[in-house]
């Protein structure tokens, strides 16, 4: 209820008699939907609605791991679409999860973001990363930008915890090879062979992922593992802490204390269910073959006066989350002119950075301080210090008409 200043005094007795009022009728309100969910309300929990966008749910993860999660089928619900569609909000089922849903509040404390991911890949790995996050961001949260971001972020916060495959990819298609139990839905309900985004939606949908491979980070759902649509309310979120809602996602992770600390292997399986969107993942020497496009560029506000080639996807790594130094290996084959773009968009928003490359992988440190085999061969660096700026390049291998633009080495 809302509490009201009357003249310069709080009643806080009306206030927590309207708290405890609230909350009895949050807990039947519960209760009856427990005592409802083997009846009218498990239909929807099982139910699949084909949609043109559709904003679905992630599954319970495997038995062995989920315990209370493995007892009921897999949650799955898109936005009907089309004459005569109805939409689920306006259900008796779907009331009713709507409000069990309002009734359970958000978890109290801060909302911890997390850290940035960067995958140390090969660009085809990378590129096979890149298109399974877009393929999950498509089909689970449409075109909308805010949402597709939420949902990588849970695919990236999954790859990183113990319970869940180490891949990009092996965490979207998990459980795919099954009928159900797929812990995204499109994996294995039949939406990929159905229909395909129109190719603005699908660079759309690879943008943003590339954004999140390159360390972009949706605060929003903070280190959530777990999600589904408001209109549904599967048994297994009763054991989880809400953190989050975005629009229609309704956000959870596991109570207790979770680790997000697996390696990243840098390989990437190849999926062929994704063959007829992405050329990375068709059964072709090489990985790629004609027609195939590298994975896109991240959009920053900084514009970049040459296109990076694929390979720029690998780059950099940091030092630490908050020391704004990066090391990179440079994209082979790129011309001098086009590393200040690539510093300057791992910079970006960034006061004092400092971006370091070389162009041969086996000479870029993983931390600092780095080996004097190391420093011998740094092939550009750019400093910014207060808003101040640096540029320095190797002038043996990228000659430069001002020589204050070389690095110095020995003096």
């Amino acid at each position: 209820m809302p509490v009201r200043m009357g003249q310069g005094r709080l009643d806080w007795e009306t206030v927590l008699a309207g708290a405890a009022t609230a909350m009895n009728a949050a807990d039947r309100l519960l209760g009856a939907g427990k005592a409802m969910a083997g009846g009218a309300l498990w239909f929807v929990l099982g139910a699949t609605v084909p949609a043109a966008d559709p904003l679905v749910g992630v599954a319970p993860q495997a038995a062995a791991l989920a315990g209370p999660f493995a007892a009921g089928p897999h949650l799955a619900m898109g936005l009907p679409v089309g004459p005569g569609a109805m939409d689920p909000r306006e259900s008796a089922e779907g009331k009713l999860a709507l409000a069990l849903n309002a009734a359970v509040p958000l978890a109290r404390g801060p909302l911890v973001p997390a850290l940035p991911f960067f995958p140390s890949a090969q660009a085809q790995d990378l590129a096979r990363a890149v298109d399974c996050l877009a393929a999950a961001q498509y089909y689970e949260a449409g075109r909308g930008a805010s949402d597709q971001r939420a949902v990588a972020q849970v695919v990236l916060n999954r790859v990183r915890h113990r319970a869940f495959p180490a891949t990009v990819c092996g965490v979207v298609f998990q459980g795919a090879e099954r009928s159900t139990g797929c812990q995204f839905t499109f994996t294995c309900d039949g939406a990929l062979a159905r229909r395909d985004p129109s190719a603005e939606a699908w660079e759309e949908a690879r943008r943003t992922a590339a954004a999140m491979l390159q360390g972009q980070v949706e605060p929003t759902v903070g280190l959530a593992t777990h999600y589904h649509t408001d209109w549904v309310s599967p048994a297994w979120d009763r054991s989880m802490d809400k953190i989050a809602a975005v629009r229609t996602h309704l956000f959870y992770r596991w109570r207790g204390w979770q680790t997000f600390d697996k390696p990243y292997p840098g390989s990437e399986p190849r999926i062929p269910a994704l063959a007829r969107l992405s050329a990375f993942h068709r059964d072709l020497p090489g990985g790629a073959g004609a027609g195939s496009s590298p994975p896109p560029e991240t959009v920053v506000p900084a514009p970049a006066p040459s296109p990076m080639p694929a390979a720029s996807l690998s780059l950099a790594k940091p030092v630490t989350a908050t020391a704004g130094v990066f090391l990179a290996t440079l994209p082979p084959g790129a011309g001098a002119e086009s590393f200040p773009a690539l510093a300057e968009r791992r910079c970006a928003g960034l006061a004092d950075c400092r971006f370091i490359g070389w162009t041969d992988s086996a000479r870029t440190p993983r931390a600092l301080p780095m080996p004097g085999s190391s420093v011998d061969t740094i092939a550009f660096v750019f400093t910014r210090r207060r808003g101040a700026e640096t540029l320095r390049w190797d002038c043996t291998a990228f000659a430069r008409a001002d020589p204050g633009e070389c690095i110095r080495r020995g003096t």
